[in-house]
């Protein structure tokens, strides 16, 4: 195929025939109409050699070919889009776009409430589509391309994905009001002989906190284990639970849900939430600018909780 002869219109039809699977949709996502949008679609099957979008029921589903050509004509889009987008004609104001982001659940919860109230003043037209990430698969969409941001506790990432820390977060305790562990001194000892709830996203029953104890000779029972931050602090508010959490999202519950919110009667290390993007969209204005604006939110904390 020489590369040359390709229209680049039939690219940006490419994309969002794979990632609407609907003539029609991606025909209303392109500003075209729907024979110009079947036209861009049989030359694109000739093109290919490959049916593309192959009809199931009332809608359409993609080919083998289609799923493994679908992330890099993404790609293939937004470099385009970086190329000759102007950085000075970039009005947040009155941009009408859809940004892809990844985060967990934890800093969702943080970042979200701020990022979307800055957003709404700011750049009302931009719609933030959120999925579901951890510290393994944040790295792995934006190579991908599934994704313009991920926001996530990981490492440093890859040769080809930027990061920048946004804030640094650590662990306290989080219990009902009057629960027994409060009736003694604040011992590891005495923290450990309560049933636990851990928050794990693969399921498994032991975490850093347990790390922490058995380097102490000491061994808690994790009595139930879930795979999302938030769920946790509703099911500690009615039983005698004792959960492990960062301290953004236990104040949160804390006002929320009246629990107990006190330090850890141990050393326990913390961790750095970061914000990832591909370096392909390094240079690119809105993503630029969106960065900007995360790494400015305002997730500050009042002074650290009390050790009883």
């Amino acid at each position: 195929m020489n590369i040359r002869s390709i229209d680049l219109n039939l690219v940006i039809a490419l994309a969002a025939l794979l990632e609407e699977r609907s003539v029609s949709r991606a025909a209303l996502r392109i500003g075209r109409s729907q024979p110009a949008t079947s036209s861009a679609l049989a030359r694109l099957r000739e093109i290919f050699g490959d049916p593309l979008l192959v009809r199931e029921g009332r809608g359409y589903r993609l080919s083998p070919r289609a799923e493994e050509i679908r992330v890099h004509a993404a790609q293939a889009l937004a470099a385009l889009a970086a190329t000759f987008q102007d950085s000075i004609a970039f009005d947040p104001a009155g941009a009408e776009m859809e940004i892809r982001m990844a985060a967990s659940d934890y800093l969702a919860a943080v970042l979200l409430p701020p990022l979307m109230a800055t957003l709404s003043r700011s750049a009302p037209g931009i719609d933030l589509r959120v999925i579901a990430a951890d510290r393994r698969s944040a790295i792995s969409l934006l190579k991908d391309g599934a994704v313009d941001l991920s926001l996530a506790v990981a490492g440093e990432g890859a040769p080809d994905v930027l990061n920048r820390p946004l804030f640094d977060e650590g662990f306290v305790m989080v219990t009902r009001p009057g629960h027994p562990y409060h009736d003694g001194p604040p011992m590891a000892e005495r923290f450990a002989g309560f049933p636990a709830l851990l928050v794990s996203q693969t399921g498994d029953g032991a975490g850093v906190v347990d790390d922490c104890l058995s380097g102490m000779g000491l061994k808690r029972r994790v009595a139930l284990t879930v795979a999302h931050f938030l769920l946790a602090p509703q099911l500690v508010a009615d039983s005698d639970l004792v959960l492990v959490i960062g301290r953004r999202v236990a104040e949160a519950a804390k006002a929320q849900l009246g629990l107990t919110v006190t330090a850890l009667p141990f050393p326990m290390p913390g961790f750095t939430a970061r914000m990832y993007w591909h370096g392909s969209t390094a240079s690119y204005p809105p993503l630029v600018w969106l960065r900007q604006i995360v790494a400015g939110l305002d997730v500050g904390l009042p002074e650290p909780p009390a050790s009883s």
